[in-house]
C-alpha cells in the first residue's frame, strides 16, 4: 500500500470520527436548549430587559423631573460636580461654569474632570424601584402558587420524636400514640406504655 493511500485512510477515519463527534455535539446541544431551565432563562431574560425600560422611562420621566423641582439646575441625570478646569480654559469654571456645558459629557468632551453624581444618583434610584417591584412580584407569585408540601410525619406528644402520622406507638419511647378521635376528647388512656 502506497504512501497516499495510507494517508488517505486515515483521512477518511479521522473525517468519520470527526462527523460522529459533531453529530454528538449537535445531539447534545438540542438537548441542552430544549431543556425547561434554558427556556425559562431565555423568557426571564426578555422580560426583564423589557421590564428594565419600563423602569428606566419611570424613572427618567417622571421621577426625575420631580427631583429636578428641588434641586437647582437641570434633570437629575444631568447634574455633576466640576473637579479640576481644562488647561485650555482661562477663566474659573469652578465658579463660572461656561453657558454650553450643559451635561457632565460635554464639560468632558471639553477636558474639564467631572463627576457625574446625577447619573449614579438616578441609577441608584433605578436599582431600588426594579428591586421593589421584584421583590412585590415574587411575594404575590409565593403566596399565589407556592403551598407547603403536607407532611406525613406528626411528634409524639410525650417525647416529641418525629413519627409517621399512622403509628400507634412511638418508636422512641414507645408510648400508646391516640388517633385523632381519642386525641379530641376519647375516653381512651394514652399514657399506656409497652411492657
Amino acid at each position: 500500500m502506497s504512501r497516499e493511500a495510507e494517508a488517505y485512510g486515515k483521512a477518511k477515519d479521522v473525517g468519520k470520527k470527526a462527523a460522529t463527534a459533531g453529530s454528538s455535539l449537535a445531539k447534545d446541544f438540542a438537548a441542552f436548549i430544549s431543556r425547561g431551565s434554558v427556556v425559562d432563562l431565555a423568557v426571564g431574560i426578555i422580560i426583564g430587559s423589557a421590564f428594565t425600560a419600563i423602569v428606566n422611562g419611570f424613572v427618567e420621566d417622571l421621577i426625575s423631573p420631580l427631583i429636578a423641582l428641588a434641586t437647582p439646575g437641570t434633570n437629575l441625570n444631568q447634574q455633576f460636580k466640576i473637579l479640576r478646569c481644562p488647561a485650555k480654559k482661562l477663566l474659573d469654571c469652578q465658579t463660572n461654569t461656561p453657558a454650553n456645558w450643559t451635561t457632565s459629557a460635554i464639560a468632558q468632551t471639553d477636558g474639564a474632570v467631572v463627576i457625574g453624581y446625577g447619573h449614579f444618583i438616578q441609577t441608584i434610584i433605578n436599582f431600588i424601584i426594579i428591586s421593589l417591584i421584584l421583590f412585590f412580584i415574587i411575594k404575590s407569585y409565593s403566596a399565589a402558587f407556592v403551598r407547603p408540601k403536607p407532611t406525613d410525619t406528626k411528634d409524639c406528644p410525650y417525647c416529641f420524636t418525629s413519627i409517621k402520622k399512622k403509628a400507634t406507638r412511638c418508636s422512641a419511647c414507645t408510648s400508646h400514640i391516640p388517633d385523632d378521635a381519642e386525641a379530641h376528647g376519647g375516653d381512651a388512656d394514652v399514657t399506656t406504655k409497652l411492657q
